[in-house]
Order: structure tokens, then sequence, then C-alpha cells
């Protein structure tokens, strides 16, 4: 089978027989992830003008998305971009895609903090924590640090595709004495590698194929490595009365929240995501 011209309809009806080896909702959500992405056409938009003509460079990009996604790529770094709390972030290999239950964490933060002056963002990737938080909070500094050089050049190239003032830098958390801070922050938050290795067994490919191991994976001797560092270093370096906010793995609440109470944490609260898993913690200086 054929396109037989480049109307956005005969494009869908040859990307859904090309990928008839995948569910029906699957094949919709990509097919209308990548027309938002490089067409910026919504699902009524195709319903309304199933005729409109894509140029050949467009269409060429849907036909090797087909071969992407029969390799597993994920729908993401095919488009080159995604969405994340009303911001458009773009990604690429060498970044974690950002997840929906991190969009709750940013929430969290958001409704706390509207009056602090400088937050820290730890392990941030593509940024979308902290820009997520500049767009909505726009009279706050913040601050983006990682250890992938790789990570904070598409960091800052987000801010600046989005005209937001973020200050991005490399910075080894697990070395953090090695980088004595000239600010304090009002509040830390951190998305940090959480994932067991035993984990990997259980995890679809595209993730375990494309994804940075980096910011993915901990050892299974020592989960709670990233946590103990965020802890000892937001001690050191949050204002008085500051507030550290956590993204955790679902197995391991519990255990977090005893590690902080015992490096001297209070107010600790442990919460759980949309669905039901326990996923976010919020500590403060006491």
């Amino acid at each position: 089978m054929k396109v037989p011209d480049n109307k956005i309809s005969s494009v869908k009806s040859y990307f859904f027989e090309s990928l008839k080896s995948f569910s029906l909702d699957e094949v919709n959500n990509y097919f209308s992830f990548l027309c938002d992405a490089w067409l910026d056409l919504s699902k009524a938009d195709l319903l309304l003008n199933p005729d409109v003509e894509i140029s050949e460079s467009e269409l060429l990009k849907f036909l090797y998305a087909i071969k992407d996604l029969k390799k597993n790529r994920p729908i993401q770094y095919i488009a080159g971009k995604t969405w994340f709390y009303g911001i458009e972030v773009y990604v690429k290999e060498g970044v974690l895609i950002p997840r929906p239950e991190t969009e709750e964490l940013v929430q969290w933060v958001i409704s706390d903090c509207k009056y602090e002056k400088q937050i820290l963002d730890i392990g941030t990737g593509s940024g979308c924590i902290p820009l997520a938080i500049k767009n909505s909070l726009r009279d706050i500094h913040l601050t983006g640090y990682d250890v992938s050089k790789d990570a904070i050049e598409i960091a800052r190239k987000n801010a600046g595709l989005l005209n937001l003032e973020v200050n991005f830098n490399e910075f080894d958390i697990l070395n953090w004495r090695l980088f004595p801070q000239e600010n304090k922050f009002d509040t830390i938050v951190s998305n940090p590698p959480y994932i067991p290795e035993f984990d990997k067994k259980i995890m679809h490919k595209n993730v375990l194929n494309y994804e940075p191991k980096l910011a993915l994976f901990v050892p299974d001797n020592d989960p709670l490595v990233f946590y103990k560092a965020i802890a000892d270093f937001s001690l050191i370096n949050l204002n008085e009365q500051g507030k550290l906010y956590l993204e955790i793995h679902e197995s391991y609440g519990r255990e977090v929240v005893q590690m902080l109470t015992q490096v001297g944490y209070g107010n600790i609260e442990l919460r759980k995501d949309l669905q039901g898993k326990d996923r976010m913690i919020k500590a403060s200086l006491i």
C-alpha cells in the first residue's frame, strides 16, 4: 500500500494500516500527537478538514515516524517535543520524557510557593519542572541543576524557546560537597533517579532502549542514594523554614520519610498520585 496523495485523510489511512499490529487506541493517540506537534492540527481539525494537504517533507516525517514506532521509539522523541503543565517542551534522546505524575509535583510546589524568592530543581533534565514553575510564578528566581551536559543544553534551549529566565548549570548532587553554593534557596524540588535495577525486567522497551539510564536507575542495594544526597545538601542550602519536595518510587515512600526524619526534617507529608500510588513527599526544615 502506498499513500495515494498528500491529503491528511490519506496519510491517516496509511498510518493506521502500517501500524495495525498496535492497538487502535495507541495508533489513534500517536497520529493525533504528531498532527498536533507537526501540523498544529487538533482532533477536531482532522475531523472537520480531512482534505487538508500536507507538504512532501511533512509526509516524509510521518513515513519515518511509522518506522520509528515499529522500533519502539517513544512518540515524544519522534515528534521532538511534548507538553508538560501547559508548556511545550523540546525533548530528544538524552533527557527523560516528562511524566504526568510530575505535573502533580509541580502543582503542589506552585500552590505552596507563590511568595518564595529562590527555588532550585535538582536533576532538571529537559528543565520542565523549573520552566513550568516559572511560567506560573514569574517573580520567582528559578535554578536547575543536572549532571548531564546534554541535559543542560536541552534545558537552556527550552528556556530560550519559551522565553523564560531560568538559570541552568551542571552539578553532580552525589558530589555536592565539592560545589559550595553562593546562595541559599527557599524551596528545593527534585525528581531524581529512583527506579531500582531489578525493575528493568518489567519495563517497556521504549523506555529501556531509548530513555537515559542515568536519569532512571539506582542500585538495588542503595535505592535511596539520591534522596540521601539531596536531603544532606538541602539541610545546608535551604533557608530557615525552607521546604523540600520530592518525587519518589511508589515502593519507597515510608523509607524516604524515615530517612528524612532521621536527618532532621519535620512536617513531612507523603502524597499519592492520581493513580493512588505513593509518589510525592514534602518536608520542612525545623
